[in-house]
């Protein structure tokens, strides 16, 4: 299950590959990472996400921390990166699409695993307060550029 400290919550999700299938996985993944308007970037409360193939291309590990609450979080993905995680956990055994929602939360849930320890640096910010204070700075730094 999830674990939310402050604003952040940590996801872990472990599913198995449909054997044979880890390359072309791997091949989507790394497509995904190299998109510049990936899919993953309509998802705004997002701290961190990774999806990595292990144990000898058996499995897919999916790791988390996001802004909000576990269901809102998947609910984000589904609603604004269906064909991500279609690409994705397509090649995962028992995956059921991101559509209709209840099937694929159900998914998730069968796959998640509890987090034993969860730290958040910043517990209380918000991806978008983040977001709201780079550009503070950099604006503020623009100005007394013009002054120096």
């Amino acid at each position: 299950m999830s674990v939310t400290v402050g604003q952040v919550t940590a996801m872990t999700v472990i599913t198995p590959i449909i054997p044979g299938k880890a390359d072309i996985l791997k091949q989507v993944l790394q497509g995904i990472q190299k998109k510049t308007d990936s899919p993953i970037k309509r998802i705004n409360t997002i701290h961190y996400a990774r999806w990595v193939i292990i144990d000898k291309g058996t499995r897919l590990l999916f790791t988390s921390n996001f802004d909000g609450t576990w269901e809102g979080y998947l609910r984000d993905f589904v609603e604004k990166a269906p064909e991500g995680l279609d690409a994705i956990w397509s090649n995962c055994v028992g995956y059921p699409g991101a559509k209709p929602f209840d099937k694929f939360i159900a998914y998730v849930k069968d796959h998640e695993f509890d987090a034993e320890l969860f730290y958040p640096a910043y517990p209380d910010t918000t991806v978008n307060q983040v977001q709201k204070a780079l550009r503070i700075q950099r604006t503020f730094e623009a100005l007394l550029d013009e002054f120096s």
